[in-house]
This record gives structure tokens, C-alpha cells and sequence, in this order.
């Protein structure tokens, strides 16, 4: 029952549950036999170091300040696109529409409908009790037997040291099935609760900061938010907002070249977390 509230079990789609959401683009990798793909420049790097570690080839693009992409790919290009933020579900679905081999990012979306050939999330980024797991619903699967991950831990909130531990982890791990320990905690999450609470944190954030925000920000229904993405006027805006607020805030992602129009999301925008 948990499975038919995140997605719609008529779709054309095979759900496969890995131990995090580098080894399912990894594993699509492999499915689909990707030689090269094309990924945004602003992206987590650990997803840059998983398609290197299949021998695929990377095409960078650019994103504009909306977060589209600022080319047009190939027809029959296969393409990355992140869900930065929760937030861009509308222009994953208009790119869902143009490429036949759209891959989405799910990571900060993890209630999105599937889209593309394939998508995946990843269950820790969402639910900071649990260590691992990603959700990939994809149009193929594969017939290599994959090896379970046998990790087990207490189900509770890591701190700072113990969440770069953890990823450090997965750095090494190969692609395996999710935990049984993480299905267990995963089973006893109430996600409609977790749903309400993100949409009413966001729209409680959103009433406080529009005004100021330079991301116009207006959710569709039924897209629940990762965290509130604030883009500052400047950098020293930005460190005031995460000065005054009482939680760790993360910058996402690395610091890109002053030339790149990304350069400002790495050092005007604060993902305020609910």
C-alpha cells in the first residue's frame, strides 16, 4: 500500500529498490547502455564520480536561472535533469515531453510521479533517520543478480560526523538492494503526515520570504518540496539567512567559476530546510 501512494502502479514502469540513488543511475547506466549522457554542471558531484565509475562519457550543460537547461540535446540524447529543490516539476514534465530519453533526478522530489525511462530518489535525503535507499522506477530492468546490503543501524537522526561517515560509505559501496533494515523503518513512516507537513512549512516559508526571494516560487498540487530554496541578492545576504536560522543549512553544490551563471547558486541561495 505504501508503494501505490507514491506512484501510479498503470504506468509502464518496473520498481526497483537499491541502496542509494547513485547506484540507480548507475544502474540505468547499465540497463539501458549509456556510453554518454548529459548532466547539468550544478548537480551533487558524487553523481559525476558514479557515471564515471561506468566508463560513460559526460556532456556538461548549462541551466539558466530558473533552472532550465540553456541548450537544446539531441533527440536522441540521453539527459540528466535534477528536480532542483523539489520545485521543478514543471519543466521535468515539458522535458519529459521533448526527449524520448529523459532520466530524472529525484533526489530532492521524492513523491514525484516517474518520468522519462527512468527515475529515482533517495529515501535518506528525504527521512534523515534512515542510511540508505532509493526508489528507481524504470522502463528496463536488469537480469544481473545484485547483492542485498546488509547494513543495519539504529533508527535515529545522524549527526555531522556521522552523516559524512555514512556517505563516505556509499562511496565505496557497490550497487546493491536496499537494506532490510531501512524497509523496515521506511514501513513505519507516515508519509501523508510527512506530505502535509512539507507543503504547510513551505507555504508558511514562501508567505515570510516571497517578497525577497528572487525564485519566484509557486508549487503545483501534488508536488511536495524538499526544502524552500531562497536566492539572495548577495552572498552576504545569503550568510545573514543562514546565520539567523536555528538548523544546519547546506550550500548546494560545488563552487562553479565566476563565468558560470550557476556561480549564483552556490553563493546567493539557501535551501532552508522544514
Amino acid at each position: 500500500m505504501v508503494l501505490l501512494f507514491i506512484y501510479n502502479e498503470t504506468m509502464d514502469y518496473k520498481l526497483v529498490k537499491l541502496n542509494s540513488a547513485r547506484s540507480a543511475l548507475r544502474y540505468v547506466i547499465r540497463c539501458f547502455g549509456i556510453k554518454e549522457i548529459y548532466v547539468p554542471y550544478y548537480i551533487c558531484p558524487v553523481i559525476r564520480t558514479a557515471i564515471k565509475k561506468e566508463n560513460c562519457k559526460i556532456i556538461f550543460y548549462h541551466i539558466d536561472k530558473c533552472f532550465k537547461p540553456s541548450i537544446s540535446f539531441p533527440q536522441t540524447a540521453f539527459i540528466l535533469y535534477p528536480n532542483y529543490f523539489g520545485v521543478c516539476s514543471k519543466i521535468v514534465d515539458k522535458l519529459a515531453l521533448l526527449y524520448p530519453n529523459l532520466i530524472v533526478d529525484n533526489a530532492h522530489s521524492f513523491y514525484s510521479q516517474p518520468k522519462g525511462i527512468a527515475s529515482f530518489n533517495s529515501l535518506r535525503k528525504f527521512f534523515p533517520n534512515l542510511r540508505d535507499g532509493s526508489f528507481l522506477y524504470t522502463r528496463k530492468t536488469s537480469v544481473e543478480k545484485l547483492e542485498i546490503d546488509n547494513y543495519e543501524y539504529e533508527n535515529k537522526i545522524l549527526s555531522r560526523e556521522e552523516l559524512i561517515k555514512n556517505e563516505n560509505r556509499h562511496d565505496l559501496e557497490e550497487i546493491k538492494i536496499i537494506s532490510s533494515t531501512t524497509l523496515d523503518y521506511f514501513s513505519n513512516i507516515d508519509l501523508f503526515a510527512d506530505k502535509q507537513i512539507r507543503i504547510e512549512k513551505f507555504e508558511q516559508l514562501n508567505q515570510q520570504y516571497a517578497c525577497s526571494n528572487n525564485l519566484k516560487l509557486a508549487i503545483c498540487e501534488n508536488v511536495i518540496p524538499f526544502s524552500y530554496p531562497y536566492l539572495a541578492n548577495t552572498q552576504d545576504d545569503a550568510d545573514k539567512i543562514v546565520n539567523s536560522l536555528n538548523k544546519e543549512v547546506y550550500r548546494y553544490w560545488t563552487n562553479l567559476p565566476d563565468s558560470f551563471v550557476e556561480k549564483i547558486f552556490y553563493t546567493n541561495l539557501v535551501s532552508i530546510p522544514f
